[in-house]
């Protein structure tokens, strides 16, 4: 939504650009034009953030299931109550 003023700007300012550098006022539209990318911007960011954390907590607890699974059959292979074989195979199948 922010965008789109701010794209309807850019165009007025290029299309009458022979106004705008009569006038001398090709600073005063780039201040325009600036203020209204701000809110879009910082809604970017704020978005990109959420989005990164979420990302980031979902891969920690994919990983630290995955990493308590390796864990849990390493103990079962050294204990000699599984075979390396099936722990192995159940742990590529679960990544699946």
């Amino acid at each position: 939504m922010k965008y789109e003023e701010a794209s309807q700007i850019a165009n007025d300012a290029v299309r009458s650009i022979r106004t705008v550098a009569s006038f001398c006022a090709e600073d005063k539209f780039m201040e325009l034009y600036r203020k209204k990318c701000e809110d879009p911007i910082k809604a970017g960011i704020r978005g990109g953030l959420i989005n990164g954390l979420a990302f980031g907590f979902s891969l920690f607890w994919l990983l630290s299931f995955l990493a308590s699974g390796f864990y849990a059959g390493a103990r079962l292979v050294e204990a000699g109550k599984v075979p390396f074989s099936d722990v192995f195979r159940v742990l590529t199948l679960s990544c699946l």
